[in-house]
């Protein structure tokens, strides 16, 4: 049986606050991946949502095909910054608040 269940109740509010503060957060940054040694740049909310996309002339002579890949390199790895940093901010949100050896799933 729970020794204090308002503690926890009030705990997990705390928890879901901080959450919607992270994501809201997150969703305004802007996160930038490259290819091609920098020729290729994408610039990403986090949401999702492509903000920019930079190709150097020098990529363009190796065509749609290849261009279109180093695009999908780049998106990728902002996609993969965004995700290093939401992850980075949500392992904080439960320390001290949950007693030891308690995990939720997604919060480190």
């Amino acid at each position: 049986m729970l020794k204090n269940p308002s503690g926890m109740l009030k705990t997990i509010a705390e928890m879901q606050k901080r959450v919607t503060q992270i994501n809201d957060e997150i969703s305004v940054t802007i996160f930038h991946g490259e290819a091609a040694q920098g020729l290729v740049k994408v610039s990403m909310n986090g949401k999702g949502e492509i903000q920019r996309v930079d190709i150097s002339p020098a990529v363009m002579a190796e065509g749609a095909e290849t261009v279109g890949d180093l695009v999908a390199v780049a998106a990728r790895k902002a996609n993969e910054a965004k995700e290093t940093e939401l992850k980075k901010k949500m392992s904080g949100i439960t320390s001290g608040l949950l007693p030891l050896g308690i995990k939720i799933p997604g919060l480190g």
